[in-house]
C-alpha cells in the first residue's frame, strides 16, 4: 500500500503560502486588466450580463469592483434590469418556516430551467429576531417589507441582498398601535424617498417617509384595504382590489408622490361576470386583473397595456381546468406569477406546486423549483443592489 509522504509541514506551509500569493497576484492582474475597460462598458457588462449570485461573489475580488457595485450609477441602471425570479416562503412548522428561498431563471429557451438559487435566513439577511412568524407584505425596488404575524410587532424594511434593514417604529399611540395595519412600502422618485402606508382605525390613512422618524395622517382612504398583493408597485402607485365596492371602481392605487388615493378604470366585465374572486397582479411592467369563475377552475385574465386608460384592458387569455393535480380539492386556483422569455407563464397552483402554462399548446407542466410538500407562498421578486444606507438619511439601519 502506498503511503502519503508528509515532508517537512514547515515547507508544505511555505509552498501553499506562495501559491496562494501567485493566485491573489493572478487575480488582482485580471481585476486590473478589465479596468482598464471603458466605464460605461464595465456597468453594461455587470448590469446584463451576470446573475445575482455572480455579482455577489464579484463584490469579494477587490476594492474596485465593490466600490463599482456599490456605486450609485450602476444601482439605478441594475435594478432596471434586474431579472425577475422567484421568491418562496413555505407554510411547515414553525420552528422551519423562517427563511425565503429566491430562485433566478437563467435561461427559460428550452424544456428544461436553469435555476440558480440563494437562501435568505435569520443568519445572513432576515431581521425577524425571535418573532416564530413574519408576514410577507410586498417589495419595492428590490427592498422588502415585511412585519410580525401579528401587531405587536413592527415592520421592517430590508435588503436581503445586501443585509441591510430598518425596523419602521410603531407610533406612540398605544390605540392605533392595537388597530394598525400595514399596507406596503413605495417609492417616490421626484421626492427620492422610500415611504411605508399604513391604515389606523379602520379608514385612517397614514404615511411614514424612511428618514423622518414620524408617521403622518393623510385622511381616510377610499373602501377597505385588505391584504394588497405582494407585487402592487406600479408608476409611483400601490394598486388593489376593494371587495366592498360594486363595479365600476374596485380597483384602487395610492400615489407615493402625491400621497393621494384615487381608482383606476376596470375592463368592461359582463354584468354577470362580477364575482368575489379577483386577482390583481403587476407582471411584465403592466397591472393583470384575472376574474375567476364560480369553482375557480376558469378564469380570465386582463391586462391593461396603457397605464390608467380603461380602452386599453385587454383579455389575454381564458384559462380552463387542465392541470390534473394528485390531491382531490374541491376547487384550483391558479395565481400568474411571471412570463418567461419564451413566451410561457409560470403560475402557482393551490398553493403546492409551480407549473407553467405554454398558451399555444393550451397545456399545463410542472416545474420543480422547489421541493416541499407543505404549502408555500410563490412569488415574483426582483432583487438589487439599493442600499439602506443611502435611503435611511441617518435612521438607524443595521447590517448583517
Amino acid at each position: 500500500m502506498a503511503r502519503e509522504k508528509k515532508g517537512n509541514p514547515k515547507k508544505r506551509t511555505e509552498g501553499s503560502a506562495t501559491i496562494s500569493s501567485k493566485n491573489k497576484e493572478k487575480r488582482e492582474e485580471g481585476c486590473n486588466k478589465f479596468l482598464q475597460l471603458p466605464k460605461a462598458l464595465i456597468v453594461e457588462i455587470l448590469s446584463r450580463v451576470l446573475s445575482i449570485k455572480t455579482l455577489l461573489n464579484c463584490r469579494c475580488v477587490c476594492k474596485e469592483w465593490l466600490s463599482l457595485i456599490f456605486d450609485p450609477e450602476f444601482t439605478r441602471l441594475h435594478a432596471s434590469r434586474s431579472p425577475i425570479g422567484i421568491l418562496i416562503k413555505t407554510y411547515p412548522p414553525i420552528r422551519k418556516s423562517r427563511r425565503l428561498d429566491f430562485t433566478h431563471i437563467l435561461d427559460s429557451a428550452g424544456s428544461d430551467l436553469q435555476l440558480e438559487k440563494i437562501r435568505f435566513s435569520p443568519k445572513n439577511s432576515l431581521p425577524i429576531g425571535a418573532m416564530p412568524e413574519f408576514r410577507l407584505i410586498n417589495s419595492c425596488n428590490g427592498l422588502l417589507c415585511f412585519s410580525g404575524a401579528n401587531r405587536d410587532y413592527p415592520c421592517f424594511v430590508c435588503n436581503p441582498i445586501l443585509g441591510e434593514y430598518i425596523t419602521i417604529p410603531h407610533t406612540d399611540n398605544t390605540r392605533n398601535r392595537n388597530s394598525c395595519f400595514f399596507v406596503g412600502l413605495g417609492f417616490s422618485s421626484a421626492m427620492n424617498e422610500y415611504k411605508v402606508l399604513r391604515m389606523t382605525n379602520g379608514t385612517e390613512a397614514e404615511v411614514y417617509t424612511i428618514g423622518s422618524g414620524v408617521w403622518r395622517s393623510i385622511g381616510n382612504a377610499p373602501g377597505d384595504i385588505d391584504q394588497l398583493p405582494f407585487n402592487a408597485f406600479l408608476h409611483g402607485a400601490l394598486h388593489w382590489v376593494s371587495y366592498s365596492s360594486k363595479s365600476p371602481e374596485f380597483i384602487h392605487s395610492f400615489d407615493f408622490e402625491t400621497e393621494q388615493f384615487r381608482p383606476l378604470p376596470v375592463p368592461s366585465l359582463p354584468v354577470n361576470q362580477f364575482s368575489d374572486c379577483f386577482l390583481l397582479e403587476v407582471i411584465g411592467g403592466c397591472l393583470h386583473l384575472c376574474v375567476f369563475g364560480d369553482d375557480c377552475s376558469k378564469f380570465d385574465m386582463w391586462v391593461m397595456k396603457e397605464y390608467g386608460v380603461q380602452k386599453s384592458w385587454t383579455k389575454v387569455l381564458v384559462f380552463e381546468k387542465l392541470y390534473d393535480c394528485v390531491e382531490e380539492l374541491c376547487c384550483d386556483v391558479y395565481e400568474p406569477i411571471m412570463y418567461l422569455s419564451n413566451g410561457e407563464i409560470l403560475m402557482l397552483y393551490n398553493n403546492r406546486a409551480i407549473v407553467c402554462y405554454n398558451g399555444e399548446r393550451k397545456s399545463f407542466r410542472e416545474i420543480k423549483i422547489t421541493w416541499t410538500q407543505a404549502p408555500f407562498e410563490a412569488i415574483a421578486y426582483s432583487p438589487s443592489f439599493v442600499s439602506l444606507y443611502n435611503v435611511s438619511n441617518g435612521e438607524d439601519m443595521k447590517r448583517y
